[in-house]
């Protein structure tokens, strides 16, 4: 029985040996360190460095061991973030909120950019082009036929992100009517190719007359129906549109004399059907006086 226990202790003891001997050969101080003697070159140390096995002291070999740690540990670092990296996506920009506009023209004319806006003109349409400081933006014009007087045109600009701005312009459209009615003793005066011709009697100095526009913004100025001259008289009716656009009416009036009305007189008296003709023409003439 000794024996088997003998045995079995000294099996133990071969075991603990060898363990003894690959964990580097020497006996440590209270630090858990020692100075290398034998196969210094074996544990990457030189004859009598000293180092510690406990990591309660430090050494060279403790250094170098720390710095291929460190080491090891940078590469893997750097393999994580390059895998990450190559998994990486980027992320989309923000898209535009840039709804205004750069400029507007209107008919080949610039118009200063506000959100209201104003023009002139005597077309029943107009050309409108707009551009956008964006060009991810778009613009939708309400373009449209004109009517006399003020018309809003709306253009409503949307950004790439879909953000919405409306801009308007207040498109006047002008006249260009410049028609008249001219009335002389409560009888429309016969234009043809804007002029007429009129009989008036001696004793007229002044025109009488009375006139109606077809378009109340039109103006009117009358030269010529004043102080009357016998014979022929040029009066005219100068009618300038909203937009500006002219037209003149010109009647000739003929202002008979005393001598001319006292021959058609005795004239009328001398032919068929007497004197009944002659004061027919007499009261005709001073009644479109």
């Amino acid at each position: 029985m000794k024996l088997k226990i003998l045995g079995i202790f000294v099996l133990c003891l071969l075991l603990i040996t060898p363990n003894e001997v690959s964990a580097h050969p020497g006996r440590t101080d209270a630090n858990g360190c020692h100075y290398c003697r034998t196969n210094c070159e074996q544990w990457g140390l030189s004859y009598g460095e000293y180092h510690c096995h406990n990591g309660s002291g430090s050494s060279s070999s403790s250094s170098s061991s720390s710095n291929q740690n460190n080491s090891i540990s940078t590469y893997n670092y750097n393999n994580s973030s390059s895998n990450s990296n190559s998994s990486y996506t980027q992320p989309e920009p923000p898209k535009s909120s840039d709804n205004t506009l750069k400029s507007v023209v209107v008919d080949g004319n610039n118009l200063t950019v506000a959100d209201q806006m104003q023009y002139e003109t005597n077309k029943e349409r107009v050309e409108i082009e707009v551009e956008t400081n964006d060009d991810k933006a778009t613009e939708t014009i309400n373009n449209k036929d004109l009517v006399i007087g003020e018309n809003n045109i709306s253009i409503v600009v949307k950004a790439e992100n879909g953000a919405e701005k409306e801009y308007a312009i207040m498109i006047k459209r002008l006249s260009n009517n410049a028609n008249i009615k001219i009335i002389i003793n409560n009888e429309e005066v016969e234009f043809i190719n804007k002029k007429a011709n009129i009989d008036v009697s001696s004793d007229t100095t002044n025109l009488k007359y009375k006139y109606e526009l077809e378009d109340e913004k039109s103006k009117v100025k009358i030269t010529g129906d004043k102080n009357l001259k016998y014979g022929n008289n040029i009066v005219k009716f100068i009618v300038t549109a909203e937009d500006g656009t002219k037209a003149e009416y010109e009647i000739t009036v003929d202002k008979a004399t005393k001598v001319e009305e006292t021959a058609e007189t005795v004239t009328g008296m001398g032919v068929i059907g007497g004197i009944g003709y002659g004061i027919y023409r007499l009261v005709k003439k001073r009644k479109k006086a």
